[in-house]
């Protein structure tokens, strides 16, 4: 039996770069809360992004605020086969506030609207 329990917050599509052939194609993914325990107690964020070939976790669990750091495990893994994720979180410029990044928005500077964290952006 597991404990671990993935609660779908938002779901959709997103960019995929292959570096090795310069190749952009879409992956599904998803991102939401992790719970644990019968009384299913708050233990993360996490973000999971697959295609028919893969499919990649990552995981912020302990206390955490945002979905940043399942974004930069995502990354990391991602990064070992070859792969970026073209998303707004990984923008230099990508912020966020416990308020914001708990929903999964954050900012880009010269932007006025908040912006999803797996929303198409390159820069």
């Amino acid at each position: 039996m597991t404990w671990e329990h993935f609660d779908v917050r938002k779901s959709g599509i997103c960019k995929v770069l292959k570096w090795e052939t310069g190749e952009v194609f879409d992956c599904e993914y998803q991102r939401g809360i992790v719970s644990t325990g019968k009384s299913r107690v708050f233990w993360g964020y996490q973000i999971s992004i697959r295609n028919g070939q893969m499919e990649i976790v990552g995981k912020s669990q302990g206390y955490s605020e945002t979905y940043s750091g399942a974004l930069r495990e995502c990354n990391s893994k991602m990064e070992s086969e070859g792969l970026l994720l073209l998303v707004a979180g990984n923008s230099e410029n990508y912020s966020e506030s416990p308020m914001s990044g708990g929903v999964g928005y954050g900012y880009i500077s010269g932007t006025k609207e908040g912006i999803d964290i797996m929303s198409f952006f390159v820069e």
